[in-house]
C-alpha cells in the first residue's frame, strides 16, 4: 500500500496543490494531504476487498468502477444533492468521496477564502463559506468529523479484507 498508493499520492497533490494556487500554509497543506491519504486508504482496501471476495478480478474491477461512479453521483459531483429525490439521499452518507469533499473545501474555505468579481462595474465581495454551505450543504466546522469517518471508513474495510481473507483462504480439508 505505501509503495504504490501512498507515495504517489502524495507526490502528485503535493505538485497539485501548489500549482493550483491554494492555502499557501503549511497546516492547510499538511491537513489536505492528511485526507487525501485517508482517501487513498480507503478506496485501496476497498479495491483489496473486493479482489478477495471475487475469484473473476473483471468482476472486481467493473464493481470498483461502478463504486466510483456512485460515490461520484453521491458527493454531489454529477448531480446536485438536493435534486436527488428523498428516499435516496441517505446513500450519500455511504459515500467517502462526500467526506473527503466536504473535509477539502473546509479546509480551503477555513483560510478566508473570498470570492472577488464585478458585475456590471459594481465589485462584489462574497466570503467562500457562505456558498459552500448554500450550495454545496457542506458544514464550515465538520472537518474533523469527516477525519472520523474517513478513519472508521479505513478501519471498516481493513476489518472486512482481513475477515474475507481469513474465511476464504483456510483450509479446507
Amino acid at each position: 500500500m505505501i509503495p504504490l498508493r501512498i507515495i504517489p499520492t502524495i507526490i502528485v497533490s503535493t505538485i497539485t496543490y501548489w500549482m493550483t494556487g491554494l492555502a499557501p500554509t503549511a497546516a492547510n497543506y499538511f491537513k489536505f494531504l492528511f485526507i487525501l491519504v485517508l482517501y487513498t486508504m480507503a478506496m485501496t482496501l476497498f479495491n483489496f476487498l473486493l479482489g478477495c471476495l471475487f475469484r473473476n478480478g473483471g468482476i472486481a474491477i467493473l464493481l470498483s468502477a461502478l463504486t466510483a461512479l456512485y460515490q461520484q453521483t453521491y458527493a454531489g459531483f454529477f448531480v446536485h444533492l438536493n435534486s436527488i429525490p428523498p428516499v435516496l439521499r441517505w446513500l450519500q452518507w455511504l459515500a467517502p468521496l462526500k467526506y473527503t469533499l466536504e473535509a477539502l473545501s473546509v479546509n480551503e474555505v477555513g483560510s478566508g477564502l473570498m470570492i472577488k468579481d464585478t458585475l456590471q462595474g459594481v465589485p462584489i465581495s462574497v466570503s467562500a463559506s457562505l456558498i459552500m454551505n448554500l450550495l454545496f450543504g457542506f458544514g464550515s466546522n465538520n472537518y474533523y468529523r469527516d477525519v472520523l469517518v474517513l478513519f472508521a471508513f479505513v478501519a471498516g474495510f481493513g476489518l472486512m479484507v482481513l475477515f474475507a481473507v481469513w474465511f476464504k483462504v483456510r483450509e479446507r480439508r
